[in-house]
């Protein structure tokens, strides 16, 4: 029985045989495999190329140490990472939160190692992460030490690219992660998706109020005794307490913990409260030592 391969097969064949990296002939074969139809004349090819696909990935990992080639150090509230599929997007979306200047180019897989900035919030920083498209086991790593995973889908292939991203997540033990879904190239918002548009920085205030709220954290100040609250802001968990904020200026603080004054919006500003008071978002916290 032939094969009978329709023409989006062969470009993908096309596309291989020109290929110049292990990263571009890898893609190439999955395109192949996908385009291939599925019937009993294919499946000696379909296996062959399973079998090319399998060597590739191996020969290409097989390099990688045991220690992570990329260890990235956590700097200001929270690190999070961005991942995506080639041409998702996402070096544009970095550039445009962050102090990052990815490169940006029309060819899939332009970035070949993470991109690191730094985002603003408030009075706070946030630590992005742009992985690149290849998912190596090296860059794996950093998904499974992030405090937080984008998922960047082009609207144009929603459906695909969803699918295929959900599999790697399953694939490295990442699926129970804090993950948030955004849509990019839209306008068009749900309650699954952020939708932003990166290149144009439509929605991107909507997406930075969704990662923080995603990061379960609060921001709390500290004043000392008749002065002005003091910048920046400590970000701490939801459900910290005036005891968390002390252990963060100084451990001492605890053994000369008298009381502490919580000021806020509410009718309760300036109250007085104890080591086990719970804060909320914005807290300005006066610690009384004796």
């Amino acid at each position: 029985m032939p094969v009978n391969a329709g023409p989006k097969y062969f470009l993908a064949e096309k596309k291989y045989l020109a290929a110049r990296t292990k990263e571009e002939k890898i893609a190439a074969l999955q395109e192949m495999i996908t385009a291939l139809p599925k019937h009993k004349g294919s499946e000696h090819l379909l296996a062959q190329l399973k079998k090319r696909l399998a060597n590739l990935k191996s020969e290409k990992y097989s390099k990688s140490s045991a220690k992570p080639k990329f260890s990235i150090k956590k700097e200001g509230a929270a690190q999070v990472c961005i991942i995506g599929l080639t041409q998702a997007g996402k070096s544009t979306l970095i550039n445009s939160l962050t102090n990052a200047n990815a490169e940006v180019g029309d060819h899939p897989f332009t970035t070949k190692n993470p991109i690191v900035g730094m985002m603003d919030y408030g009075d706070l920083q946030i630590q992005l992460i742009e992985i690149p498209s290849m998912f190596d086991p090296e860059h794996i790593g950093l998904l499974h030490t992030s405090d937080l995973i984008i998922v960047l889908v082009d609207s144009t292939a929603e459906n695909k690219e969803m699918e295929d991203i959900l599999k790697i997540l399953r694939e490295n033990n990442l699926i129970s992660k804090k993950i948030i879904f955004v849509h990019n190239k839209s306008k068009s918002h749900t309650s699954k998706l952020i939708a932003i548009d990166a290149k144009s920085r439509i929605g991107l205030e909507k997406l930075k109020e969704g990662i923080w709220n995603a990061l379960n954290l609060i921001r709390v100040y500290t004043k000392s005794p008749r002065k002005q609250k003091d910048f920046p802001a400590i970000a701490l968990k939801q459900g910290s307490t005036v005891k968390d904020v002390a252990k963060h200026i100084h451990k001492d603080f605890l053994k000369t913990f008298k009381f502490a004054r919580v000021f806020n919006d509410s009718k309760f500003s300036g109250q007085k409260v104890g080591l086990d008071y719970i804060l909320n978002d914005l807290d300005v916290v006066e610690i009384h030592t004796g």
